[in-house]
Order: C-alpha cells, then sequence, then structure tokens
C-alpha cells in the first residue's frame, strides 16, 4: 500500500506544477500574447483539478462533494486550450462563437446542479429517471472532447505555419513550433489516459508518466516566444491557392506572364531579398501591385509561395558570397545576414534543401572543382 501511496504522490506533484504553471500565464510573464496566455492558463488550471482531484480520490482526502467540484470543469479544459491556439495563430481577428464552445460545459453545469449536487446535502429528493445513454455521455464525453479539439488545434497550427510563407520570407520566430511541442505533450497524456485503461501496468506507473508528460507540457511554455502580427493573413484559401475566381477575372495568362516577369526581374536586379524583414505587402508595394496579385502570380505563375521565392534568391547570393575571396573573413552567420537571411538556422535549412549540401559542404565541392 505505502509503495502505491508513492507513486499516487506524483498526481500531487503534477497538480502543483500546473497551479503554478496557470498562474505564471495569468500574472503575465509575457506582456504580447496575454489573452492567448490566459485561455492556456485556464486550461492548465482545470487540468490541475483533475490532478488534484486523482490525488485525493487516491488518499481519501476530502468528501465526494469537493471531489465533484474539482470535477465540474472538466469539460471547459480543451475548449479554452482550443480558444489559447486560436489566439496565438492569429492574435489580431476577433474571436467568433466562442461561447459556442463552452455549450457542453454550461449543459453539465445544469445537469450537476439538478441532478448531482443534491444528493450531497439532501438524499431525499425525487427527479425523473435518465436513460443509460445521457450517463454514458457524462462518463466518456470528455475523452472524445479530448481527441476532437486536439485534432483542430494541430490543423489550426498547421495552417498557421504554412499561412505565414505565404506572408513573409522569415518565420524563425513566428512559426510557433514551441506550440507544437506543447501539442504533442498534450498528446502524450492523452495517450497515457487511453493505455492507462487497457493496460493495469500502465495504469500503476501512470502517476509518473503523467508528471513527466507535465514535464514536457511546462518546457514547452515557458520557452514560447511574443508573437507580434507582421501583417495581416490573406482571406482564407484553400490548398494554398489564392481566391481565383476574382483573380482570373483581374489577370489574364498574358497578364502573369508579364507581371511574372517584372516581379522576378525587379526583385533580383534590385536585390529586395536582402531585407531580412521583407514580407509579401512590403514586396508587393516596391512593385507597384496588390499583396493578392502578387500572391497570386507567385502561386500561379511560379508555382511558389512568397517564402520559397525569396529564400531562394538568398540561397543565390549565398553560393556566390562563400565561394567570395572578398566575404572569406565571414563567419556563416556574417554569410547568412549579407545573403539576407535573419537566421543562421533558416540559412541552413533553406540552403541545403536547395544544394543538398551544407554551406561548408558546398564551399569544399567547389574548391575541388575550381
Amino acid at each position: 500500500m505505502s509503495e502505491i501511496n508513492t507513486l499516487a504522490a506524483f498526481y500531487a506533484f503534477s497538480g502543483g506544477a500546473l497551479w503554478l504553471l496557470g498562474s505564471l500565464l495569468f500574472i503575465g510573464f509575457d506582456k504580447v500574447n496575454t489573452q492567448a496566455n490566459r485561455w492556456l492558463g485556464a486550461f492548465y488550471f482545470i487540468l490541475a483539478c483533475s490532478f488534484t482531484q486523482l490525488f485525493l480520490e487516491e488518499f481519501e482526502i476530502g468528501g465526494s462533494f469537493l471531489i465533484h467540484l474539482l470535477e465540474l470543469p472538466r469539460w471547459a479544459m480543451l475548449p479554452c486550450l482550443y480558444m489559447a491556439v486560436t489566439g496565438y495563430v492569429s492574435p489580431s481577428l476577433p474571436k467568433k462563437d466562442k461561447l459556442l464552445h463552452f455549450v457542453p460545459f454550461l449543459l453539465f453545469l445544469v445537469f450537476s446542479l439538478v441532478y448531482l449536487m443534491p444528493k450531497f446535502f439532501n438524499g431525499q429528493y425525487h427527479l425523473p429517471i435518465l436513460p443509460p445513454w445521457i450517463g454514458f455521455i457524462v462518463r466518456y464525453f470528455s475523452f472524445g472532447q479530448m481527441v476532437y479539439y486536439w485534432i483542430v488545434c494541430f490543423l489550426l497550427l498547421r495552417r498557421h505555419q504554412k499561412n505565414i510563407k505565404r506572408v513573409s520570407s522569415f518565420t524563425d520566430k513566428i512559426d510557433l513550433e514551441w506550440l507544437r511541442y506543447l501539442l504533442i505533450s498534450v498528446l502524450v497524456l492523452i495517450f497515457i489516459r487511453i493505455l492507462s485503461i487497457s493496460s493495469i501496468h500502465v495504469t500503476y506507473y501512470s502517476p509518473i508518466l503523467y508528471f513527466l508528460g507535465i514535464i514536457l507540457l511546462a518546457y514547452s511554455t515557458l520557452s514560447q516566444k511574443s508573437i507580434y502580427a507582421i501583417e495581416a493573413y490573406q482571406p482564407p484559401e484553400k490548398d494554398g491557392i489564392a481566391p481565383q475566381k476574382v483573380l482570373n477575372e483581374r489577370l489574364t495568362a498574358e497578364q502573369v506572364e508579364e507581371l511574372k516577369s517584372i516581379v522576378t526581374r525587379k526583385t533580383d536586379s534590385e536585390k529586395l531579398y536582402l531585407d531580412p524583414s521583407l514580407t509579401l505587402s512590403v514586396l508587393s508595394g516596391k512593385i507597384g501591385i496588390s499583396t493578392h496579385e502578387l500572391s497570386y502570380v507567385l502561386n500561379n505563375g511560379l508555382g511558389k509561395s512568397f517564402y520559397q521565392f525569396i529564400n531562394e534568391l538568398r540561397t543565390e547570393e549565398a553560393k556566390s558570397l562563400l565561394l567570395s575571396e572578398d566575404t572569406k573573413h565571414l563567419d556563416m552567420l556574417g554569410v547568412a545576414i549579407r545573403a539576407g537571411f535573419n537566421s543562421k538556422t533558416t540559412f541552413y535549412t533553406t540552403f541545403k534543401k536547395a544544394t543538398k549540401l551544407t554551406p561548408k559542404e558546398y564551399i569544399k565541392a567547389n574548391s575541388k572543382t575550381s
């Protein structure tokens, strides 16, 4: 019994860590993503309630009323995560219909007040007998909710990471990579829950496994970067293609070819790509066309996103710099900055994707042939 209690004590560690993490988010350790952080903090508070409940149940502390109070907000947990993710991926857009996501929680709250709470105070009350399927929903709805909202949050993040490549030539500080690791940590917790239902061995060690998952969750959260809106997103697009019906009426095939020539010539000859903060709207202003037209020309005329188009030009610039005698004194970060990249990571990734070689391998390969 003592060994089981020792393992179950990790529920208290997990709950305590989540209470602390939620408090940090509410206090505002990041002054930029305040609203999204508060939704995420609410998610952690409700998750902390779940682990506190598990701890109290395991050690038989507190009454059934306290246990039920800790369970009450559970149906609001994943909607809070969803609201946090939408706040991170689109901080400047209004959140419509957010109350709809909390309707199941409100229904469960009403159900508890009518059917469950009275029995903690007075056992003599008469209410209609509910059909069995309602009991099934109450028992398993939160699990289905977890799976559904995790998938929705992951798709939102993927769409964000695709969108930023349509409007920006740099993604290092705005790609929300930390949020991907956070969602993976949440998925780990979901898998532990599934496995603990089907395997007694996993159930036995689940307090420790949950605690390790919470550590991953905390690390991902605390490593987040502030998100500043670089420019407004374009209207939603399907499959990465701009609204074709409108643009097809505006641009003929000949006009697309003409604009493609202007875009490539002006961007290359004036070396506009050397600006590390270059965005779709900035380039469209320099060329003299709208952002929608520029996006359409890049996607359909060149078959590239804005991110690909600009960073391929930067890669070509980097090739020249790597082999130039005038830049031999520069290290790789210096070459990256001179070529227009805003980080060495983006430089290495883009360069290797284009050449199948690292910058140093490229220098060696071309030194042998020269």
